[in-house]
């Protein structure tokens, strides 16, 4: 009989598969000696802790979730890897597995799992090699964040000429893969760098290579601080002097994001997967948009000094410098602006832009001299009312317009009203433009007969007869019995 591995799929319950039966068969081609038996033996179970001969033992073998059929066919079976997973995480009993074996098995079970493209449960990725990521912003100094006891950077930025250090924030709370990383985690981070520091790479190492690889770092990570009121971490980082191109992109914010590389230990809370724990290995700089927490390189220290005589100064003593320099007239302005590569025209707009700005500023001041308010809201508030007030005289204006233009078009005040209700002109339309308009409706064809009823057609017994008597005069009332 020969042992093959099948790609299909077993839904049949695991507690209808007889695991006796499978130890059996599988024992049974080990006797044999039969052909693909070792394969199918490290496939049914998770861990296999011996090697698969004669002296194997049901008790080497640990995690079985596949079926064996009579003619050696090896399924997969779906509750059978739930039921593996369940026992991992010690669902009844805690798995008689060294850390070595139950990382074997996690990787084994979960590669089924992709396989399957089944959600990846939590006790298959704690312990695993996992990373939490961060961007470059700037919302702390490189000094608020404290540097460990062990670092020395004297000795780190020896013979550096352009030294750089920056600093990166993890604020605890979810990451994009949806875990919540709880601020014990973060300061487990927080105490490695304290305690003794974490190398930088261009990269993730591969997690096979871990044990036994060490690239050179890119930075060193030698400070690290947990904010409670922020409720976020921060690390403090040296690049290497080596890293001339690192240098630059952080610079010219082409890189800006950083992965804390390491295993995170996980635990569910009400449907939730959250990270307790984080043993760090690296904190390394990787492309943008990868996934993991939202951090950010919130500061750039690049040191801002110049060799000047043997001395070094910082900018603002240099400034100083500068200012007796042009006052002692050992340098001109022109020359200073010449040398920090500014133009004429930098410097035009600049005072432009100046100008503008006061100007703007004068402007407020004298409207809230006129208004007689103080405050933001005050002039706001009178700006609103002011302006209703402009509107309001606006349209009054705009209606005395009209009123005028059709009392000298149109006679008769029913006439005018008809008029005025069809009458149609814009907001800001001018006397002519109305008159204009007004022309128009008095040629329709079809207005001047309603027009000139108006002016002629009146109602009968409305008015004084011609003998000047009433006009109920003109009605005769009897009297007829009903």
């Amino acid at each position: 009989m020969k042992f093959t591995i099948s790609e299909s799929v077993s839904n049949t319950a695991w507690s209808n598969v007889d695991k006796g039966q499978i130890w059996r068969i599988l024992k049974q081609g080990i006797a044999d000696k039969a052909a693909g038996v070792a394969e199918a033996v490290r496939e049914v179970y998770a861990v296999v802790k011996a090697s698969v001969d004669d002296n194997l033992t049901e008790a080497d073998c640990w995690g079985p979730h596949h079926e064996v059929r009579e003619d050696g066919t090896v399924v997969l079976n779906r509750a059978g890897l739930i039921a593996a997973v369940a026992a991992l995480s010690g669902a009844r009993s805690e798995p008689n597995l060294t850390p070595q074996q139950a990382a074997e098995a996690r990787q084994h079970l979960l590669r089924h799992y992709k396989e399957l493209e089944m959600p990846i449960p939590a006790t298959l990725v704690s312990g695993e090699i996992g990373q939490v990521q961060a961007t470059i912003s700037g919302e702390i100094s490189i000094n608020d964040v404290p540097l460990a006891s062990w670092a020395n950077l004297d000795t780190l930025k020896a013979g550096d000429q352009d030294p750089l250090e920056v600093v990166v924030e993890i604020p605890a709370g979810k990451s994009k893969r949806g875990w919540n990383y709880k601020p014990e985690a973060l300061k487990a981070i927080v105490g490695e760098v304290m305690s003794q520091g974490l190398p930088g790479f261009l990269g993730h190492q591969k997690p096979e290579d871990v044990d036994h690889e060490f690239p050179p770092p890119v930075t060193h990570w030698v400070g690290a601080k947990w904010d409670p009121i922020t409720n976020k971490a921060y690390f403090r980082g040296v690049i290497d002097k080596s890293a001339e191109d690192l240098k630059r992109w952080i610079k010219s914010n082409v890189v800006r994001t950083v992965s804390i590389f390491g295993i995170p230990k996980l635990q569910q809370s009400m449907g939730e997967t959250q990270v307790v724990d984080y043993q760090p290995l690296s904190i390394d700089w990787t492309p943008l948009g990868r996934a993991g927490m939202p951090t950010a390189v919130i500061a750039v220290g690049e040191m801002d000094e110049i060799i000047n005589g043997g001395v070094k100064m910082n900018w603002r003593e240099l400034v100083t410098q500068l200012k007796q320099a042009l006052a002692n007239k050992d340098v001109t302005l022109s020359q200073v602006v010449g040398e920090m590569g500014f133009t004429t025209q930098d410097l035009a707009n600049e005072v432009e832009e100046i100008k503008e700005a006061l100007a703007a500023k004068q402007t407020l001041g004298k409207v809230k001299e006129v208004l007689a308010v103080s405050g933001e809201m005050d002039i706001i508030e009178a700006a609103g009312e002011a302006r209703k007030a402009l509107d309001e005289k606006a349209k009054a204006k705009h209606e005395k317009l009209i009123n005028e233009a059709i009392a000298e078009k149109v006679t008769g005040e029913m006439t005018q009203g008809l008029v005025k209700k069809m009458l149609h002109v814009a907001d800001d339309a001018t006397k002519e433009q109305i008159v204009g308009e007004i022309d128009a409706l008095l040629k329709d064809e079809a207005l001047k007969d309603t027009f000139s009823k108006l002016h002629t057609d009146k109602p009968a017994g409305i008015g004084i007869t011609s003998d000047g008597s009433k006009p109920n005069a003109m009605l005769i009332t009897r009297k007829v019995a009903i």
